[in-house]
């Protein structure tokens, strides 16, 4: 029975020390912040924000150009020939279509663009994070969305934002 709870006693201390005595060395970083704050992340948000709002312009000037044929042909309803106005509803309905169709593949193309552009930053980012990794001897680098709590003194944000900033300072969209 005492050699029982002897070999309990130190198998529990050893695991405890064996904690205890861990070298590894973890930080975050706040991704979404550095996505969005950097150079290049705001170079990227400011290009697609202009393509975005351009698109829009675009769209409206289309819609009125719709809704003003529209109205000519309901004001025309009953002047014109009945085989004349379908012929006419027919055509309008076909270019509404044409308009759904391109506004829809502006907008796919966008966020296709969207996604690129931050593959591409992630894809330059990546090689930084390594590198500064392994000159702090980092073992684990996390994200900070995945973390509960941490040590503010943990958090790497500012340092690699500004070592981002100074390596990356534009990323092509095309």
């Amino acid at each position: 029975m005492f050699f029982k709870i002897k070999f309990i006693l130190i198998t529990i201390l050893i695991l405890i020390s064996n904690v205890a005595l861990s070298n590894e060395n973890i930080a975050y970083v706040d991704m979404d912040l550095i996505m969005n704050s950097s150079k290049a992340g705001k170079l990227i948000a400011a290009k697609l924000s202009e393509e975005h709002k351009s698109n829009i312009n675009y769209f409206k000037k289309k819609e009125d150009e719709l809704m003003s044929k529209e109205k000519k042909l309901i004001a025309q309803q009953n002047i014109i020939d009945k085989s004349e106005l379908e012929k006419q509803l027919n055509a309008l309905q076909i270019e509404a279509n044409e308009y759904r169709q391109e506004k829809n593949k502006r907008i796919n193309d966008l966020s296709e663009k969207k996604l690129k552009a931050t593959k591409k930053l992630l894809e330059s980012i990546n090689p930084i994070l390594s590198e500064y990794a392994d000159k702090n001897s980092i073992s684990i680098l996390m994200q900070k969305k995945d973390i509960v709590i941490g040590k503010t003194s943990l958090d790497k944000t500012d340092e690699i934002l500004k070592i981002i900033d100074k390596k990356i300072n534009k990323i092509n969209l095309n």
